[in-house]
């Protein structure tokens, strides 16, 4: 399995540091939903701002219900849906000729390379009657499809697709170069079905490699849905602990794999429970079930997480790098809290809110982060700020202010700069402050003087203009009178040697 675990922490990006797994936090409430037909409905998929899923059009389900099931397939039909991922009106019938003569779904959609993994049955004319895609009476394949304008154009398919097996239930990567997906391929196996991956390198796709015993069992494993690179969710129907048929299993992704699966018991039924996804904002998704109480054999049911967000701010001296006690943090919401002993504040927070939580120390540079719960998973965000023990006098070079050759505007590349001293400002309103502007040697003292002069009036007339009052900072031209190393005129010096005294700094002559 090490080599497996190398790819997933190359190929998928592991962010779940700063926030807790969203699952663990949330309580979970189950509707159903207005779309499902006497027959299976299935394979739900999010694709852009619409869900995406298989069944048969009204009229194949009527010929379906008198047994005239030759060359009768299920088709892919979208709904749009709103920010939140509730579904709206306006069922319409997708790839038609892409798909016709074969099953089609599930599907799997990367944003980032607009590519469209879509399965179909490997031959035509399959026996179809009950079929979820699970039998394997369906061989199945994966084809690649590419968004153009409206259309969806086919570029290409897996390589290892084969009519004697099936490739089908793909899911691919935040990257779209990384696929997993269900096979029953011979001889590469744990069970009857199992989960693999590809890896796309140089436009080629890899191996398909097995999950390994971790995910894969002897019996079936299959429908996988890869959540932001960080959660696996797929069904199983070998996993000791379960409530009977495929159960609906996630595994977080880790820097070191995929941990223990667990099962997701709000969803499974003694019935078969499969084919979850979940919408961007992680407030609801979407699976299959075939329980008692759905309208046809296999139905989409809607499912909403619910919980609640709190914060966990951690407030450390930047240079010694421990945690400052009963530090003041001051947040946006009018609420004033202090460290505890570990340098930590825990709090509660509001749904869909944008927070600033500000340092409130003396004799420190204090600073501020602001944080959002707007499309964020419930559970706890982490946020750290760091803040320097300064005195009155202290100087802080500002690096990347540059100038042109004998000009004094603020360049674009010195803005991201001085906003930063903005920022410091804001954080102590209490400080006044110097701008200092330093030249090298080479020109006139006078020219020097008033070139520098210009630069920090320049500088100033900037932050000034971000809402800085005039009071608070002041503008001063050095010229060459406070060379930092032995460049003075007349002396060989390099050009790197220069530029090291074309400096620009700031001084703290308040802290009231």
């Amino acid at each position: 399995m090490k080599k497996l675990l190398s790819l997933f922490t190359f190929f998928l990006p592991i962010t779940l540091i700063g926030q807790v797994n969203f699952i663990e936090n949330t309580t979970i409430r189950i509707e159903k939903v207005p779309v499902n037909s006497p027959t299976s409905d299935f394979g739900p998929s999010f694709i852009e701002d619409e869900l995406w899923y298989s069944t048969f059009s009204t009229e194949k389900a009527e010929n379906l219900k008198q047994d005239n099931s030759n060359k009768l397939f299920y088709n892919l039909f979208a709904l749009p849906v709103d920010e939140n991922g509730n579904l709206k009106e306006g069922k319409k019938l997708m790839l038609e000729e892409i798909s016709a003569g074969y099953h089609a779904g599930p599907v799997s959609y990367s944003k980032n390379t607009n590519e469209l993994f879509v399965t179909l049955s490997n031959y035509e004319n399959a026996e179809i009657k009950n079929v979820v895609f699970q039998k394997k009476n369906v061989p199945l394949k994966i084809i690649i499809l590419e968004k153009t304008g409206n259309d969806w154009i086919k570029t290409g398919e897996l390589p290892f697709n084969n009519s004697s097996f099936s490739v089908g239930h793909p899911s691919t990567s935040v990257t779209g170069d990384t696929l997993i997906f269900a096979s029953d391929i011979p001889g590469k196996g744990i069970g009857n079905t199992d989960l693999y991956m590809s890896i796309r390198k140089n436009g080629e796709w890899g191996e398909m490699t097995n999950l390994g015993n971790l995910i894969n069992t002897s019996e079936n494993d299959m429908f996988p849905y890869l959540h932001k690179g960080k959660i696996l969710f797929y069904a199983s129907n070998g996993k000791s602990g379960g409530k009977g048929g495929l159960d609906i299993w996630y595994s977080v992704l880790k820097e070191k794999g995929f941990t223990e699966p667990a099962n997701l018991t709000e969803l499974n039924s003694s019935n078969d429970d499969f084919g979850l996804v979940i919408h961007p904002n992680d407030a609801t998704g979407y699976f299959v079930s075939n329980q008692n109480s759905g309208t046809g054999g296999d139905d989409i049911y809607q499912v909403f997480f619910e919980g609640e967000y709190d914060l966990e701010l951690l407030v450390t001296d930047r240079n010694t790098k421990e945690p400052v006690s009963n530090a003041k943090v001051q947040f946006s919401d009018n609420k004033t809290l202090n460290t505890n002993a570990e340098g930590t504040i825990r709090r509660g927070l509001e749904k869909a809110t944008d927070y600033t939580a500000s340092t409130t120390v003396d004799g420190y540079m204090n600073e501020s982060v602001s944080f959002t719960t707007k499309k964020q998973a419930y559970g706890t965000l982490k946020e750290e700020l760091f803040i320097e023990k300064v005195e009155v006098g202290q100087k802080f070079v500002m690096n990347n202010i540059y100038y042109l050759f004998d000009k004094w505007d603020v360049s674009t590349e010195s803005e991201a700069e001085l906003d930063k001293l903005v920022k410091v400002l804001n954080d102590n309103p209490s400080w006044k402050v110097e701008l200092g502007s330093h030249t090298d040697s080479r020109g006139t003292n006078e020219y020097n003087d008033l070139l520098s002069q210009k630069r920090s009036t320049s500088a100033v007339g900037y932050i000034t203009g971000k809402g800085i009052q005039n009071s608070r900072i002041i503008a001063r031209g050095y010229g060459e009178t406070q060379l930092i190393n032995n460049c003075k005129e007349g002396i060989n010096c390099t050009e790197e040697e220069h530029r090291l005294n074309r400096r620009t700094e700031f001084t703290i002559l308040e802290m009231k």
